[in-house]
């Protein structure tokens, strides 16, 4: 499992191979924080999420911090104010 940290600047967002992703507050943190927000691979667009749900482009690419950048800047200040529920850990918000 890779995991791979972005920065965008609403939200520090960290992407992991294996399906998901984590969503932090800005500010500095230490190790054991809990993500604001857990999101699927698939809520960052078409192409992102592969075969068994797992990261289908590679961890540094373009398309990967794209997909972070344009997710980011509508939903990363929502999800670390915690609008969107917590996310994959099965609180998301209803539909």
């Amino acid at each position: 499992m890779a995991r791979t940290p972005f920065s965008p600047p609403e939200a520090n967002i960290v992407v992991s191979s294996d399906g998901y992703f984590d969503v932090y507050p800005s500010s500095d943190r230490t190790n054991g924080d809990k993500p604001a927000y857990r999101g699927r691979l698939a809520e960052l667009g078409a192409g992102i999420r592969g075969a068994n749900d797992r990261l289908a482009v590679r961890p540094g690419s373009v398309a990967l911090a794209t997909a972070v950048r344009a997710w980011s800047t509508a939903n990363g200040a929502a999800a670390v104010r915690g609008e969107l529920g917590r996310g994959r850990d099965g609180n998301e918000t209803g539909a």
